[in-house]
């Protein structure tokens, strides 16, 4: 499910990222907000949190003790019912070692499995703090041009362990609704910009080449 939907993940979270900017940032319980300084605020959904001594992750409907407001955790009841609807054990099992799901790997798979806009990690000093961006106010990004569709993908390969490039590539054009036209190991796409953009992948579906043409 990561290499589905990884790098539209990466498209949502450059998009937040140029929302909120430079911040600090706190959660409000009782209202359920997350505030980025000096920025917006947005309703947020709590996933869970990731233990710095123990090296564990637990959910968010498991953690009684920090008293979440159940209208917080209906994002992760949701994925937990998703979990026993398809057998997935680490949606379903309260607390996990957290190199089992990392933070930046269960992200992307939570916006693409139920819609969502953007996922935050909080760090604070012994634990980091997982939300899912579930605020109707919350800006979608425009239609993505070719340089930000190049963007997205070289941030995606430098910082994240994506195995099957072509897959993930192949995957999100899908997503973007974009038309793609191969050749061979070739892959072309026309951006919302009109411009040309060309991947190549080798035999082992890493993308070798990526190129753009401004049409005549």
């Amino acid at each position: 499910m990561y290499e589905t939907h990884v790098l539209m993940g990466m498209r949502k979270q450059r998009h937040l990222a140029q929302l909120i900017g430079a911040h600090t940032w706190h959660y409000e319980k009782a209202a359920g907000t997350m505030a980025f300084s000096p920025g917006p605020t947005y309703q947020v959904q709590i996933l869970g949190t990731e233990a710095a001594d123990s090296e564990t992750w637990l959910w968010a409907w498991a953690n009684e003790a920090s008293q979440i407001p159940a209208e917080q955790l209906q994002v992760a009841q949701q994925l937990r019912a998703l979990g026993q609807q398809l057998g997935i054990e680490e949606f379903t099992t309260a607390e996990l070692p957290r190199e089992k799901l990392p933070a930046h790997t269960l992200g992307p798979v939570v916006l693409g499995l139920l819609g969502l806009p953007a996922y935050y990690r909080g760090a604070m000093e012994t634990t980091n703090l997982l939300v899912a961006i579930a605020d109707p106010k919350y800006t979608a990004p425009l239609e993505l041009k070719s340089s930000d569709f190049i963007a997205t993908l070289s941030d995606t390969i430098s910082n994240c362990e994506v195995p099957n490039h072509r897959f993930s590539v192949e995957k999100f054009v899908e997503q973007l609704g974009w038309s793609p036209k191969w050749q061979g190991d070739v892959l072309e796409v026309v951006a919302s910009d009109g411009v040309r953009v060309i991947c190549q992948f080798d035999s082992l579906n890493r993308l070798a080449k990526l190129a753009s043409r401004v049409p005549a």
